[in-house]
């Protein structure tokens, strides 16, 4: 039925007429193109103020969800573009003349209208393309400044699992200085009771040996809590170093497809619909390179204990 129609529709106009709808078809092809080019750069300038925003900026999820926005915008972008195509392959499809040809002529005519527009249309997906190829590179430029980031962060973590082990160290130290006074106090306890019996002094150490013990205990329970976020900050370093590991053999990949994309550029023999698989290909990758960047945040903020707390919960008092 569609053919039927696109038939009836080539019968009733000219030549000229027809030219002109299928470069309106070609058109509103290139203004797709330049939309997802201009969301690209976008994109770009909200990955950079979000690599520069501190940890405690409060517009940092307004980022993600603008950053996702976008990406959703050029997708369907690119679906609409691949739309446009599709139909204008439809509407040249039928290569039947059902009037009498025209002139050597007007077909050279009509032949060199169409090259030029074809060469414009080549020429402007070519720079909207060059300046999409820019914008990848900063991408991936920006991307290598997160590794670096990201092992500043192992870094410091690694740091912080010394010190946790330090604490440790210093606990076990008190714990068995405690365990000495408890058994010296039980020990004097013991004697000053087969000596004098006096009940009130019995009580006074019964009093402290309850406190030393009440104390040993508390130590005990802060040095399995201490062990526990130990194991748990072991894990999460391993997950950000294979996280780290899949992000730059990712990087690598991806710089390989823009090298060999900008050489396809510049032989120009690649037709619209290699392009925007291409250009789809690369939106995937970085896609996933958000949702890991995404991922390795939210792991971050759920495993973020102020250091102070620590510290103080860590350590109990000791009595002389």
């Amino acid at each position: 039925m569609c053919m039927n129609c696109i038939l009836d529709a080539r019968v009733l106009m000219d030549g000229g007429e027809w030219d002109l709808i299928t470069n309106i078809f070609a058109r509103a092809v290139d203004v797709h193109t330049t939309g997802i080019a201009t969301n690209v750069k976008l994109l770009l300038k909200l990955i950079q103020e979000h690599n520069g925003a501190s940890t405690n900026d409060d517009r940092k999820m307004q980022r993600i969800a603008g950053m996702i926005t976008i990406l959703d915008d050029v997708k369907s972008r690119i679906e609409k573009s691949q739309s446009a195509r599709k139909r204008l392959a439809e509407l040249r499809r039928c290569n039947t003349e059902l009037r009498p040809s025209r002139s050597p002529r007007d077909k050279k005519h009509q032949e060199a209208v169409t090259s030029t527009d074809d060469n414009e249309r080549l020429r402007k997906q070519l720079s909207t393309s060059l300046a999409a190829r820019k914008s990848l590179e900063i991408m991936c430029s920006s991307l290598g400044k997160e590794k670096e980031i990201m092992a500043c962060e192992l870094a410091r973590k690694v740091s912080e699992l010394n010190e946790m082990e330090e604490l440790v160290s210093d606990l076990k130290a008190q714990n068995d200085t405690l365990l000495t006074k408890l058994q010296s106090h039980a020990a004097e306890h013991k004697e000053k009771k087969t000596i004098a019996g006096d009940a009130q002094g019995n009580a006074a150490l019964q009093d402290r040996n309850k406190v030393l013990s009440e104390q040993l205990l508390n130590s005990l329970d802060s040095y399995r809590s201490l062990k526990r976020k130990y194991k748990d900050a072991k894990k999460g370093n391993s997950e950000i170093r294979k996280t780290m590991e899949e992000i730059g053999v990712e990087v690598i990949a991806g710089i390989e497809r823009i090298r060999s994309f900008r050489q396809r550029m510049a032989s120009s023999k690649d037709q619209p619909a290699d392009i925007e698989e291409e250009i789809s290909a690369l939106e995937q990758m970085f896609q996933r390179f958000n949702m890991k960047i995404s991922k390795h945040e939210e792991q971050n903020n759920e495993r973020a204990k102020p250091k102070a707390e620590i510290s103080a919960s860590s350590k109990p008092p000791v009595l002389a």
